[in-house]
């Protein structure tokens, strides 16, 4: 009777182990997100928790060409894995950039922006993935 219990209680664990180890690589996928522009009409996109990078992209150009007044002309400017990004815009054009919180992804984008001729930068968005 008690070698039975034990075999038993060997298959339970057997199958056990494997489910728990797809678990924890499930729970360990990684998120993505993207930023996009529209040059015409300075509208910004940003997407974040994509299950892929081209789904990002694809979000944040979606994103972007909502706000941008039928210009409908957005690109994607950036895109990263399980970080925080930013968008800034200025007169000359937009910057993008992504770091470990929302502050020093809106540092990078700044940054970013503020090499672009005419200056004034602004954040526009920031978001962080999971």
């Amino acid at each position: 009777m008690l070698k039975n219990l034990f075999s038993k209680l060997v298959i339970v664990t057997a199958l056990t182990i494997p489910i728990l180890a797809f678990a924890q690589t499930a729970q360990a996928q990684d998120s993505h997100g993207a930023t996009a522009y529209s040059p015409t009409s300075d509208a910004t996109g940003i997407s974040w928790d994509q299950a892929t990078e081209k789904a990002a992209l694809d979000a944040a150009v979606a994103a972007c060409n909502q706000k941008s007044e039928g210009a409908n002309d957005c690109e994607p400017l950036t895109s990263n894995t399980n970080n925080c990004g930013a968008i800034v815009v200025g007169k000359g054009g937009a910057g993008a950039g992504w770091g470990d919180n929302k502050g020093a992804a809106e540092a990078e984008a700044l940054a970013a922006c503020s090499e672009l001729p005419g200056g004034s930068c602004k954040v526009q968005l920031s978001v962080c993935n999971k």
